[in-house]
């Protein structure tokens, strides 16, 4: 039996040996790094002339992310095209290794190098100031003389293409309202808050709400109870003498579910000590989900007016 262990033991540790091939080596400097360097230089500024200098009379470029069947790349001639496109309609145009990322080349045992990037591509459209922010993993493909980009592959974010393509239509996405039910529970909010009464202020909004203010520094957002307890502080200091809307309300009802109100306030402040009156300037972004309970708000203002 322990002959028999022994001999499986080896059996497996040979088979584990055998399965093992050294097909290359992989470096983080190289000379074909440095072309493709070059590549990525001229690519980014529109260097038509040497990025023709870099690349192969047939060479063929291929966006991994397109699954059209009859896809079949592009020339020196598409590149060419892209290259121009990108210099004459995006300004601030980067292409640099993402994070810790950096380059390696592959070069394999029958002599063929590939070189693997890893990078961000940014870039704003001049015409609209959309900025386009993606990933970008390519692959270049050297030919015989390891001198020259035959084949290059890379792979974007499509949906970061796509939201670009949108920027540049006129694409309505919801209906806005000056009066509608919601902003009728927007009043009610600032009605309850002038009578002081801060259950009522706000009992239309969910009990997992969150309260994003302009004036928070050590966090994102408060909670519910956070909130009602900050403006229960406020009453205690303060007489809210009378709260006024400027203009009118907002109820964006956007395509899908959900919506936001948007409204502008200001608050007459009477300071219970002192009696200095003040005007303090509000503005709100209440979201409503789909039960019409505000899930969220988020409230602009002065807090240095209320010390």
């Amino acid at each position: 039996m322990k002959n028999t262990l022994l001999l499986l033991v080896v059996f497996v540790a040979t088979g584990l040996t055998a399965q093992k091939n050294l097909n290359g080596k992989i470096y983080d400097k190289h000379p074909t790094i440095e072309i493709v360097n070059k590549f990525t230089e001229a690519y980014v500024s529109g260097d038509v002339a040497t990025i023709e200098s870099l690349v192969t009379d047939d060479f063929i470029m291929y966006n991994t992310m397109n699954n059209n069947p009859n896809y079949k790349g592009g020339d020196v001639s598409n590149l060419i095209g892209q290259t121009n496109f990108i210099k004459n309609n995006m300004v601030g145009v980067t292409l640099k290794d993402r994070g810790a990322a950096y380059s390696d080349a592959l070069e394999f045992k029958n002599g063929s190098i590939y070189v693997y990037t890893y990078q961000i591509f940014t870039a704003y459209d001049k015409s609209n100031g959309f900025k386009i922010k993606t990933p970008r993993n390519s692959t270049f493909i050297f030919d015989k003389s390891n001198k020259k980009i035959r084949r290059l592959l890379w792979a974007d974010n499509t949906a970061a293409w796509d939201k670009w393509r949108l920027s540049n239509q006129t694409i309505k996405n919801g209906t806005i309202y000056k009066d509608h039910p919601l902003i009728a529970k927007v009043r009610m909010v600032y009605y309850n808050l002038v009578n002081g009464d801060v259950e009522e202020t706000f009992k239309d909004f969910s009990p997992n709400a969150r309260i994003y203010d302009s004036n928070l520094t050590d966090k994102k957002y408060i909670s519910l109870e956070e909130q009602k307890e900050n403006v229960s502080n406020v009453l205690k200091n303060f007489e809210i003498v009378s709260i006024d809307e400027v203009g009118y309300p907002d109820y964006l009802d956007y395509e899908g579910n959900g919506g936001v109100a948007l409204s502008w306030w200001e608050f007459n402040l009477k300071n219970r000590k002192s009696g200095e009156t003040k005007k303090l300037s509000v503005h709100s972004q209440m979201w409503f989900n789909e039960k019409g309970l505000i899930g969220r708000e988020d409230v602009y203002y002065n807090a240095n007016l209320l010390q």
